[in-house]
């Protein structure tokens, strides 16, 4: 797996474990962020990361650090074994696209949004 792959992984684990940590202001953000999302994963990866930085977000960016370095441990990148067009296997079901990263990014905003939440009461 990539580098950058891994990367919005961990991040997508922060919304998804540790979204209080985020307050509204910081969802206003991300949802501007995210209709904005570029395909190629290394330019997610620099918007993420830039959201990351103000002193305001140590937590949500320790908290990324934290999962990123699991997530490579758990699986390394090697450039033996990891690359493998024949021989990668695929996470995605036979017959159905894998979503981008631009999509699964924008999906765990979405799912964890609490503005997402308030959309959805006021819809009803």
């Amino acid at each position: 797996m990539s580098i950058s792959r891994n990367s919005i992984k961990a991040f997508i684990q922060v919304l998804d474990s540790q979204s209080k940590l985020i307050p509204t202001q910081g969802w206003n953000e991300l949802q501007q962020l995210s209709s904005q999302l570029p395909e190629d994963d290394e330019e997610i990866v620099e918007i993420l990361e830039k959201w990351l930085q103000p002193e305001s977000r140590n937590q949500i960016l320790e908290a990324y650090k934290q999962n990123l370095q699991s997530l490579s441990a758990a699986s390394p990148i090697d450039g033996n074994e990891n690359i493998g067009i024949a021989n990668s296997k695929s996470q995605t079901p036979v017959n159905q696209p894998s979503e981008s990263s631009k999509e699964l990014t924008e999906n765990a905003i979405k799912r964890n949004s609490p503005l997402s939440d308030k959309q959805k009461t006021s819809k009803s």
